[in-house]
């Protein structure tokens, strides 16, 4: 591993998960817009979105976020951290999100959501678990 990765690395405070999360955002003084991405790095303080218009680092906005299966939608605001350009290509750009204010019982339900699909696609990486080892 290279060293900007394992520093990276090191900074993190809390567990990233991976899930799949509708957010629809809004900047001030602009109309909602709807993004559904790939909400990678989700942890207990923010994630990271990939979205097809550039917003600053520092940037204050509010954001909703629909959990599959679930009808209430988690409403809070959010800090970019970082924000950098994903793919010239396509134009899409990645940014990193800090929550504020969030409540504890949707921060709750954000979390359990994406810890309990990454239960299931870590059991789903076993390709037969009866050939793993006994300790003896």
């Amino acid at each position: 591993m290279n060293a900007m990765k394992q520093m990276e690395k090191e900074r993190r405070k809390f567990k990233r998960f991976d899930a799949f999360l509708g957010v629809r955002y809004k900047l001030a003084d602009e109309l909602p817009k709807r993004c559904l991405c790939l909400s990678k790095d989700l942890s207990r303080e923010g994630m990271k979105m990939t979205l097809t218009d550039e917003i600053k680092k520092g940037t204050i906005f509010d954001i909703e976020i629909d959990i599959p299966d679930d009808p209430k939608p988690v409403h809070t605001s959010a800090e970019v951290v970082w924000a950098r350009t994903a793919s010239e290509q396509d134009k899409s750009f990645e940014i990193g999100i800090r929550f504020l204010m969030m409540d504890p019982v949707d921060k709750f339900r954000v979390l359990d959501y994406a810890y309990n699909h990454w239960l299931e696609t870590k059991v789903n990486d076993f390709s037969d678990p009866e050939k793993i080892s006994e300790i003896g």
